[in-house]
């Protein structure tokens, strides 16, 4: 970016609590759609459940192996009650130092971040040290670190959540969580280890990705490709392209979905979600497509949330109250936003990653392959359920599905499906032996290396049925390079990768069935109803590239597929093998009693969590 301070809008709505609502003592407060009218809860569309965390849960896997981070304006107040894990028998501890920022950063608790971070990781642990529906978070039992970047906070009653910051500020917390490092403070000395995911829910106006916070976000990915970057959309409506830092392209940019009260709920995009397609520029020419590129990757519930209160006169909300001591148990209800479906993905993401930190599914080779951006990524995307009236450009071009567009503009590859990315990422194959090309099961997963001018096929073990859904996701880096001593980042290269779907006649591909052959995405992806049963497989091809100011000979890519019908059954929790033992004795299925709740204006119901 051309100034050094630039001015930055949270994702959210922002508006202040109007009236207090106290829960009488005693009554029974469990999350789920709220009501502001009746002041009731509904417990059945729990934002955890909807996109499958409990397969998770069920199976002893809360996040608990993982760091998560939450970088954005101001700090994530722990001193809520939804991050008291001492209840907790063989909870993580707290990082001794769990804020990081910059000389030039504030450093303030803010109220936003707060609300992040319970989406994130809030645990909502009552006395008897059960996980509850009201206050816990996808990852309830995750190491959480925040990162503050605003140097200064509007004072602008309108403008809530809005701030400035600097580089400088902005370098310092995304530095230590990609790259880790050591932190001194007030005597106390400790080692910050690379983050597993790292989430944020701010954003301005970059539509084409090539503002300087977007590329160098991207150069850390691409260097430290374990470290799952995951981005809100931003909250400008269906006719504005995501701004940065989700227009990037190496991490996972995340779209909201609205309707909580439908009977099928967090199916349609939410009308404030940004869903126009971005820009591409070209480097080497120094020209810009508008309109081409599918920047969102995937959706997940953003409406009605309740979540943790933070009121203290400082961050957003210091020009706007003045409440020295915060209460430890307020709640914000009807809190909507691409803020919010953003840490639903990245508390996923920390999900998969605790299984692979756990030892039990993966080799150390492969264990490492599994935690891989490129990877996780796709099996995301591979397992996503599509949304109503989901649309990525498929047409038939002489008798061949086809797609340049790969994605929904609104959604990217759908909702989030964690019961569906479990089965994808254990329940079959797990990276094929050797750069890429091989034989392979139904569902699963592969991190493979292309030469250009070359192709890797993939082979399916059994003939397939007609009338199935094939999910394919194919995903690699842009190679923008992130320059350590000058702090600076370049892009270098774009590999132009394709994707396609044959069938195979006496071990041969034969026909081409279906292809993704995007110009402007470093996302290729298909879904179809495969035309007629036989043996297929799977195809990822290097042609050429978008763009390069260094010459690229290789591309090394993250693929994941998934045959079946919509919403195929996972296994039960016992196929999961050793489950792992925490000292839980109920699974974020308790009720948490005696809590007050804030409501605000905003919206005609209210919450989910």
């Amino acid at each position: 970016m051309s100034l050094k301070v630039i001015s930055l809008s949270l994702l959210a709505g922002l508006l202040l609590p109007t009236s207090a609502r106290a829960v009488e003592a005693g009554s029974d407060i469990l999350g789920g759609p709220y009501d502001t009218d009746t002041g009731a809860f509904d417990t059945t569309s729990v934002i955890n459940f909807v996109v499958g965390a409990d397969t998770f849960y069920n199976a002893g896997y809360f996040g608990q192996r993982t760091n998560v981070a939450n970088v954005e304006g101001g700090f994530i107040w722990m001193g809520h009650d939804v991050f008291d894990r001492s209840t907790v028998t063989g909870a993580p501890p707290a990082p001794a130092i769990s804020e990081i920022s910059g000389a030039d950063s504030s450093g303030e608790l803010d109220y936003h971040a707060t609300m992040v971070g319970n989406v994130l990781a809030g645990t909502g642990a009552n006395a008897d040290g059960d996980m509850t529906t009201l206050g816990a978070g996808m990852a309830p039992l995750a190491t959480l670190w925040s990162g503050a970047i605003a140097t200064s906070f509007s004072t602008d009653p309108d403008h809530i959540g809005s701030f400035e910051t600097s580089k400088a500020a902005f370098l310092v917390p995304y530095r230590a969580f990609f790259e880790g490092t050591t932190v001194v403070k007030d005597g106390v000395t400790q080692v910050v280890p690379q983050a597993d995911v790292i989430n944020s829910s701010w954003g301005y106006d970059d539509p084409a990705g090539t503002e300087e916070f977007t590329t160098i976000l991207d150069g850390l990915a691409k260097a430290n490709p374990t470290v799952t970057l995951v981005k809100s959309a931003g909250n400008s409506g269906p006719t504005a392209a995501p701004g940065g830092p989700g227009s990037g392209y190496n991490g996972i940019t995340v779209g909201a979905l609205g309707g909580s009260a439908d009977a099928d709920p967090y199916m349609t995009p939410a009308s404030y979600t940004s869903s126009a397609p971005g820009d591409f520029y070209n480097p080497v020419t120094g020209v810009t497509v508008t309109g081409v590129r599918a920047a969102v990757d995937i959706a997940a519930p953003g409406d009605d949330f309740a979540l943790a209160y933070y009121g203290g006169k400082t961050g957003s909300l210091a020009a706007v109250t003045d409440e020295p001591n915060p209460a430890t148990d307020l709640f914000l209800v009807n809190q909507s936003g691409t803020s919010f479906a953003s840490p639903v993905v990245a508390g996923g993401v920390a999900l998969l990653k605790d299984v692979a930190h756990s030892g039990l599914y993966f080799d150390s080779i492969t264990e490492v392959a599994a935690r891989d951006t490129r990877v996780i990524k796709s099996v995301l995307m591979a397992s996503a359920t599509p949304t109503t009236g989901w649309n990525n450009g498929q047409h038939v071009v002489n008798g061949v599905v086809t797609t340049s567009q790969a994605l929904d503009y609104a959604v990217g590859a759908g909702r989030l499906n964690l019961d569906q990315a479990a089965l994808v990422y254990v329940g079959g194959t797990e990276d094929v032996p050797g750069t890429g090309g091989g034989i392979v099961n139904s569902v699963g997963w592969d991190i493979g290396t292309v030469n250009r001018g070359g192709a890797n096929d993939y082979y399916f073990n059994l003939a397939f049925d007609s009338g199935k859904e094939l999910d394919v996701s194919l995903n690699w880096f842009v190679d923008t390079n992130f320059d350590d001593a000058t702090e600076t980042a370049t892009s270098m290269s774009f590999a132009n990768l394709d994707l396609q779907i044959w069938s195979i006649d006496n071990g041969t591909f034969a026909s081409l069935v279906a292809e993704s052959d995007t110009l402007y995405n470093n996302t290729e992806f298909l879904r179809f109803i495969l035309p007629q049963s036989g043996s297929y497989g799977l195809r990822v091809l290097f042609n050429g590239v978008a763009y390069e100011q260094t010459t690229i000979t290789s591309e090394t890519y993250g693929l994941a597929w998934k045959l079946g019908d919509p919403f195929t059954a996972v296994p039960e929790s016992g196929t999961w093998g050793v489950i792992i033992g925490i000292g839980l004795v109920a699974i974020i299925v308790r009720r948490r009693r005696s809590h007050r709740l804030d409501g605000r204006d905003a919206a005609p119901s209210a919450s989910d969590f």
